[in-house]
């Protein structure tokens, strides 16, 4: 038996629990944790604990001791944090003698905010011209670019392919605008430990639950846009989860945006997960078989279910082997919805509300 403990965090995702189900194949020692009383997580029969913390974004203080106390209660060896905690994790990552899988807090900041993306990484690269509201005033063409937060994730509060006018927004200084491009939209998910890549996988969000978040999974190939990945995890000497959305417009890759934690590509990469954190070699999605959000796949595209190719697909979150999970999700489902009652915000927003990294120096 691996007497190796891992603390896993983010335990409403479902790519945790698809690390938490790899991670114990091979005998690791699995405690999630997440601020939630009903993540999905917490039902698995993966897992030594299931351990709640305070909120990493309005507690933040508590929440670093909180984590500080689990690292020393079960002598944890890897902290593999998965959605925007890792923000939190990694500020304050050499608080914990273990290997935090987490890039340099500094570093994070610059790819997660979409205004110094383009402005520190465009020589690295292809980065649509990106600007600051503030500074916009070509309104006239407004159609051709695209209105969002400077930080943002799901494509929420997003405003593309429509007339818009300065009066459209509240305040303009969080928000960014970028050159709109055309082409095939593309995902990027890898796993890196000190500028060695040890997984990669490419995919097509064939389908969404609303403008930005996928339900569908679809792998696909571009050697130019690995090429670039690769080369940039390099240059930085980047540790941890490192994801990109592409667009392929005609022959040029273009880099819209970048999320330094985890994504759904994680499910891709299924059968290599724990390979990718623990041995030397490099893997890739070997045999491809697409993967879907069973539940949110039904309610957002119910016509669309009865197709081959997704009835054939693999359910990220039911297994024969850890079945309470799937079973057990509309409790978690619930708590965002008082989430979403509680604290007037949107149903997806509910889902990274106390975790999500603004820019804000808590």
């Amino acid at each position: 038996m691996n007497n190796t403990y891992i603390l896993l965090l983010g335990a409403r995702a479902p790519i945790a629990l698809d690390l938490a189900r790899s991670f114990h194949s091979k005998g690791f020692r699995v405690i999630l944790a997440d601020s939630l009383r009903f993540p999905i997580g917490r039902w698995s029969n993966t897992i030594v604990n299931y351990e709640r913390l305070p909120s990493a974004k309005h507690d933040t203080l508590e929440y670093k001791e909180a984590i500080s106390q689990l690292v020393l209660k079960y002598s944890i060896k890897h902290i593999v944090p998965t959605c925007e905690e890792t923000f939190y994790i990694s500020r304050y990552k050499k608080n914990w003698g273990c290997k935090v899988w987490a890039p340099a807090f500094e570093l994070m900041d610059l790819l997660h905010n979409k205004e110094t993306f383009f402005l520190e990484f465009k020589n690295q690269l292809s980065i649509p011209e990106t600007i600051s509201l503030k500074d916009f005033s070509d309104w006239s063409q407004s159609e051709q670019y695209v209105f969002k937060p400077a930080y943002s994730r799901f494509a929420t509060r997003l405003f593309m392919n429509q007339a818009v006018t300065k009066e459209s927004f509240s305040k303009t200084e969080n928000w960014i605008v970028q050159k709109k491009v055309e082409g095939t939209e593309m995902c990027i998910y890898s796993i890196w430990d000190a500028g060695k890549l040890k997984g990669y996988v490419s995919y097509v969000p064939l389908y969404k639950a609303g403008k930005g978040s996928g339900v569908y999974f679809k792998s696909v190939e571009n050697c130019e846009v690995k090429r670039q990945v690769q080369e940039f995890g390099e240059s930085h000497k980047y540790t941890g989860q490192l994801s990109f959305d592409v667009i392929i417009s005609e022959d040029t890759v273009w880099f819209i945006e970048c999320n330094p934690r985890g994504t759904s590509g994680v499910h891709l990469l299924n059968n290599n997960l724990v390979e990718c954190f623990f041995e030397e070699d490099e893997k890739e999605t070997i045999v491809i078989r697409d993967s879907m959000l069973t539940s949110l796949m039904l309610l957002t595209h119910p016509f669309k279910f009865f197709k081959k190719d997704v009835r054939m697909s693999k359910d990220v979150l039911f297994s024969l082997k850890d079945p309470l999970p799937a079973l057990a999700q509309i409790l978690s489902f619930l708590e965002f919805v008082f989430i979403k009652l509680s604290k007037g915000v949107s149903l997806i927003e509910a889902t990274t509300y106390d975790i999500e990294w603004n820019g804000d120096d808590d």
